[in-house]
């Protein structure tokens, strides 16, 4: 049997590459993601077109849930549900026998059957694994380079899939500094995509220690981190040994608003989370991020969380909205709080029962504003003035939408 196993993109070279070369297929699969899901779909219809003898196999999280629409297309054939480590090499053992694969959907002629679930996959066996090993060393320099330490993460934020699960587990200590290295030696720019880097305090410490013994001038950092629990110790490090600007934080604030945070399931404290900021911005650059459209948090709870954060002048601040991914608990309370959203990745709010079109639509202009002047270092300096005089909400409102209006006269 042929398999060929599409990236995350499916760029014009790949989608050509694959579609001139479909016949000598068996089987094609695909990781689907929100980014990458529509433009996969139409990738399948064209090699079904080309061969429909070729069966389509998909897998990821945008497949995962909700999956109905989707094992209905006449181009797919086979989704595997959750991890896929352990139904892919199932299939790849078993087939053209799909009753014998975990965590497979698969038709069987009209009927659609879903076989039972594999059981965790054992990251253990991840030992001595290299992702990067097919890659050209010599290209690395210039790509954002990705290395994930554990699966799981111990939250339950009702907008985010990681919430679901909640066993955070770590993969060999081992396997991990050796994939670290390469990607040190080979590259500049590593980020970490643990949910909360930082959950364990010996573990987080061992990993900065072996980065501080091993990495080249030019490499940065990347953490995602949940900055209320970071332990003393890990700040009294980063003190005492960490260079100025080798880590990066991403932190998660979303909203300041406490009785938001409650209603999905997110605890956290912006006390606790400014004052680790302020004690680590001159050795740390920090990334905020917040999220605009949750349930209780109205027109003058986001102005306001806007405003406390900026006033902490993170290099980068990040304005997302809210979106209602499959398998979520906030995709499936949406009617409940007047929830509406577009029905096509990455199915993005549109209006709620505490903002109305019209509002989200002035606060998309203020975060393409954001975009342009704070993270664009067009107007710090100015912006830091503004921030001391008056409502930067406000002002980043105005910019937008005169600038929007030059654009449009122009």
């Amino acid at each position: 049997m042929r398999v060929w196993r599409g990236r995350n993109l499916i760029s014009k070279k790949i989608e050509m590459k694959l579609l001139q070369n479909v016949l000598v297929y068996d089987v094609v699969a695909f990781s689907c993601y929100i980014w990458n899901i529509t433009q996969t779909i139409e990738v399948l219809h064209k090699i079904k077109a080309l061969n429909p003898n070729t069966k389509i196999l998909l897998g990821g999280p945008e497949v995962s849930y909700e999956y109905e629409d989707i094992i209905a297309l006449d181009c797919v054939d086979y989704i595997i549900l959750g991890e896929g480590e352990t139904a892919f090499e199932e299939f790849l053992e078993f087939y053209p026998n799909p009753e014998l694969v975990s965590s497979l959907v698969w038709k069987n002629g009209a009927e659609v059957k879903t076989n039972k679930m594999a059981p965790m996959f054992d990251l253990k066996r991840f030992e001595n694994s290299m992702p990067y090993r097919f890659d050209n060393p010599e290209e690395l320099g210039n790509k954002v380079l990705y290395i994930e330490t554990s699966r799981g993460c111990p939250y339950k934020c009702e907008f985010c899939l990681a919430s679901l699960d909640n066993k955070v587990r770590y993969l060999p200590n081992d396997s991990i500094k050796a994939t670290l290295l390469y990607m040190m030696q080979h590259g500049k720019v590593v980020k970490f995509l643990d949910r909360t880097f930082n959950i364990k305090k010996d573990f987080t410490i061992d990993i900065f220690k072996f980065i501080l013994e091993n990495y080249r001038p030019g490499n940065v950092f990347q953490f995602e981190i949940t900055a209320d629990i970071l332990h003393p110790d890990i700040i009294k490090f980063i003190h005492e040994y960490v260079p100025d600007n080798l880590f990066r934080f991403e932190i998660g604030i979303q909203t300041v608003n406490q009785k938001a945070n409650l209603e999905v399931s997110r605890k956290q404290s912006f006390e606790k989370t400014t004052s680790i900021i302020k004690q680590l911005d001159y050795k740390v650059e920090m990334h905020l991020d917040l999220i605009v459209g949750m349930a209780l948090d109205y027109w003058e709870d986001i102005k306001y969380s806007i405003e406390e954060v900026f006033k902490l002048f993170a290099p980068e601040m990040q304005l997302g909205f809210l979106k209602f991914l499959k398998g979520t608990p906030v995709r499936h309370k949406a009617e409940q709080y007047g929830f509406k959203y577009d029905p096509n990745p990455p199915y993005q709010i549109i209006e709620s029962n505490y903002l109305s079109k019209e509002q989200l639509h002035q606060i998309v202009e203020l975060e393409h504003a954001l975009e342009i002047y704070w993270n664009g270092k067009k107007a710090t300096n100015t912006l830091r003035y503004v921030t001391h005089h008056y409502s930067i909400f406000r002002i980043f409102i105005r910019f937008r939408s005169l600038f929007w209006n030059a654009e449009r006269f122009s």
